[in-house]
């Protein structure tokens, strides 16, 4: 949720009243970070003493899991301020403290995401094949890295001053992206760098 759909919450209560799914945010969190982390696991336990050949990808998908992990930590840490609940029913210091922590959760994000793509284009340049798929690869981790620096400044920098992106009050006297603006930069976070890299191949 980013500060402008806050306001729009808070406009009225809504017509479900009070509802509290901060457990069942957190729950379902915890599941898919354990999942994720014994999968992670395995396959690093399995490159590391049995293969013997561990690599960039599995650096980089440790990377992306540990960020993970910090980004569930932040989950929790927003749960306690209000996320999961109406923001009618929230108070402004609970307001602020969660965007402040969703704004920080995003770049942990955009980061695990990078890595998680960059370690599956060094995991297929593992597998013989000609340059004319090798190359597309590494212009794809250059693009990856280079893409998400951007975007995380772009994300970082998107009020004027830097607080306007969870302190509500200063909304009218800063400048900051639109709603739509800070959409596409998650979008493009999410899926346009992908595009991009299988572009390449074509």
């Amino acid at each position: 949720m980013i500060g402008y759909e806050v306001v729009m919450e808070r406009a009225g209560p809504p017509s479900y009243g009070e509802l509290d799914a901060g457990s069942g945010i957190i729950a379902s969190t915890a599941v898919l970070v354990t999942v994720s982390a014994v999968v992670v696991a395995l396959r690093i336990a399995t490159r590391w003493w049995i293969v013997k050949s561990f690599g960039w990808d599995d650096i980089t998908i440790v990377l992306a899991i540990f960020g993970t992990i910090i980004g569930a930590a932040l989950c929790s840490v927003e749960v306690h301020y209000g996320f999961g609940r109406p923001a009618w029913y929230l108070t402004d210091h609970q307001i602020r403290e969660y965007l402040k922590y969703t704004y920080g959760e995003w770049i942990q994000t955009f980061a695990s995401l990078m890595w998680t793509k960059v370690s599956i284009c060094l995991f297929l340049m593992r597998i013989p094949v000609s340059k004319a798929y090798i190359r597309p690869l590494q212009a794809g981790v250059v693009i990856l890295v280079v893409s998400n620096v951007i975007l995380t400044l772009l994300w970082i920098l998107q009020c004027t001053p830097i607080a306007a992106a969870w302190n509500l009050e200063l909304k009218g006297r800063s400048q900051c992206f639109s709603r739509g603006q800070l959409q596409r930069i998650i979008i493009a976070q999410a899926s346009e760098q992908l595009r991009i890299v299988i572009r390449s191949f074509s």
